[in-house]
């Protein structure tokens, strides 16, 4: 410390002021300057308006002692911060009180001469430099603690030290004016495999620039991880306050990103789910469950919108989480089924071939259709393993019936559907064959149904592994045609052979005249790019003489059977 010390002495007794003084100027001392107080009062005027390097401060003061000052001083509100105590008493239990509450050293009054003085107040020095960059690393310890390094938001620590902080007050207030907005970006995932994860950095620190922009002065906004944020609304009028936040948010989330090196910038959507503090939620983590059930129902239900928690949603998310668990052993427990709708020839009502439509039976909710399991068993990847089991299985009874019945059975077909899923798989058509290898089944009795919406996607690469399926004989049919994406492209590079016409333009041919022409000028559609078409959903005898009529060439639906269980099919179309 070469730089001399400006020291600020607060002593009632001037004799002791004056003492210290001269012992100050009698050393070599690097002192340039020695300001004296003699009332508590006075000495913390001048700490707070001038600087010290050091402040020498007696115990006993006429208005407070020493310790008080000493205190006060510690407060925060002063810049000079390093603090010697004096005393005329030798009391170690007082210098240790001294030492505790913030002074450097203590020093009795008949033991001061000039170098001592000095050498006290220089390493008194030196030790509060050193405790207050301890502070300070602290300090900055605990702030990068809180926050999120990459968006400066707070992370799930500040996060939940928010939360603590405004369920107190809202307890104290006993109010629920609290909300929480989880959102999390749809489909972030991509953008950092395509475009890679600095640039999706880059996103997720523009996303929360702008979050920042629209929430309020009172709110918190936080980043969870990954590509989830959190925003902790509080001092709410009205529920709706959380919604037009929202709002807010997938407005400023649609102007365009700048992503990767795409000449086009992008826009971003994000799926929301909102919850309320009420009386049932007692700590963060129920509010937080809450939001994310609805966050989750807002994924599911189509993205870029926002969902309220509710205990019905609570109950749906909860049924749909025990679907998938149960679902992952249920073909290990041999819970599935094949059920077979019958289809017959147009021309004389013969037995042409049947559909393969799975269930499960459940082992404590009953029999399930696909529509309750599907879409989990193709979002968790299941429909690969399933799918597979139900062309074994659709193969093998197909093969049972043609041995124990060729004269009714030998002709027939069995259609199986594939998931967009299956589609997408190169082990598809190597899992095909060997159905059909392993139980001896000629290729053209299986039929393949694909949907429209899975031929929108990756079309290229579809089709050439539908293609290559076909070259050895296996038929594709187009089900539920009419009521998704497809095109004349679409059906130009993939090779379907049967066209099956949605339920929904045959439900009201007989008494609806427009539904009647688009039948009939989809038929013919078919037949010009010779195609076999299939009528679904056929309920009465007027719809089946209608597209008898218009040259179907099968028909299918409740007016001639309901699917079945195999035993029921076989007692039903090849019983004596």
């Amino acid at each position: 410390m070469n730089s001399p010390m400006r020291l600020l002495l607060i002593d009632d007794d001037e004799v002791d002021r004056m003492a210290v003084i001269r012992s100050l100027k009698k050393s070599t001392t690097n002192v340039s300057e020695v300001i004296t107080a003699a009332t508590a009062s006075e000495g913390l005027e001048l700490a707070s308006r001038e600087h010290f390097d050091a402040i020498l401060l007696d115990y006993r003061l006429p208005d407070q002692d020493g310790l008080a000052v000493l205190q006060t001083l510690r407060s925060g509100n002063f810049e000079s911060g390093t603090v010697v105590m004096l005393s005329r008493h030798e009391d170690e239990t007082l210098a240790e009180r001294c030492l505790e509450a913030g002074a450097q050293d203590f020093l009795l009054k008949d033991e001061v001469n000039g170098r001592r003085l000095y050498r006290a107040v220089r390493q008194a020095r030196q030790r509060y430099q050193i405790q207050d960059a301890l502070n300070r690393s602290r300090e900055q310890l605990l702030e990068l603690s809180v926050h999120d390094p990459l968006t400066g938001l707070l992370n799930r620590r500040g996060f939940d030290n928010a939360m603590k902080k405004e369920f107190a007050r809202a307890q104290r207030s006993d109010s629920n004016e609290l909300a929480l907005l989880l959102l999390d970006l749809d489909d972030f995932k991509n953008i950092n495999d395509i475009h890679g994860h600095a640039t999706g950095d880059l996103l997720l620190i523009e996303v929360a620039q702008r979050l920042n922009t629209v929430i309020r002065d009172n709110d918190y906004l936080c980043r969870l991880g990954g590509d989830e944020f959190v925003i902790v609304m509080t001092l709410l009028e009205h529920e709706e306050q959380a919604v037009e936040l929202a709002n807010r948010i997938f407005s400023i989330l649609q102007q365009p990103f700048k992503i990767g090196t795409t000449t086009a910038d992008q826009s971003v959507t994000a799926s929301i789910g909102i919850a309320m503090l009420d009386g049932s939620d007692d700590h963060t983590e129920d509010l937080l469950k809450c939001a994310d059930i609805a966050m989750y129902h807002a994924k599911k239900t189509g993205r870029n919108q926002c969902q309220y928690y509710s205990s019905a949603l609570q109950q749906l998310v909860q049924s749909r989480i025990r679907i998938k668990n149960d679902l992952s052993v249920a073909l290990d427990r041999n819970e599935f089924r094949v059920f077979y709708q019958a289809q017959f020839n147009a021309s004389d009502r013969s037995l042409g071939g049947a559909e393969a439509l799975l269930r499960w039976q459940h082992p404590e909710l009953g029999l399930l259709s696909p529509d309750v399991f599907m879409p989990i068993a193709e979002e968790t990847g299941l429909i690969v393993s399933i799918g597979n089991w139900v062309l074994h299985e659709g193969c093998r009874q197909l093969k049972e019936w043609q041995l124990n019945y060729p004269e009714l059975a030998g002709n027939m077909t069995i259609a199986i559907n594939l998931s967009p899923v299956q589609i997408k798989q190169h082990s598809l058509s190597t899992a095909v064959h060997n159905a059909l290898d392993k139980h001896a089944l000629d290729a053209n009795c299986l039929e393949l149904e694909i949907t429209e919406s899975a031929m929108i996607e990756d079309t290229t690469a579809t089709a050439e592994i539908l293609s290559a399926i076909s070259h050895h004989g296996i038929t594709f049919s187009l089900d539920d045609f009419g009521t998704g994406y497809s095109s004349l492209v679409h059906l130009k590079q993939f090779p379907i052979s049967v066209l099956k016409i949605d339920k929904g333009f045959v439900s009201s041919i007989e008494n609806d005249d427009k539904n009647k022409r688009l039948l009939i000028a989809i038929i013919a559609f078919a037949k010009a790019l010779e195609m076999c078409v299939v009528a679904e959903g056929v309920e009465t005898v007027e719809q089946a003489e209608i597209c008898t009529e218009y040259s179907c060439d099968l028909l299918q639906g409740y007016y001639f059977a309901r699917p079945l269980p195999a035993d029921q099919f076989e007692a039903t179309f090849f019983s004596s």
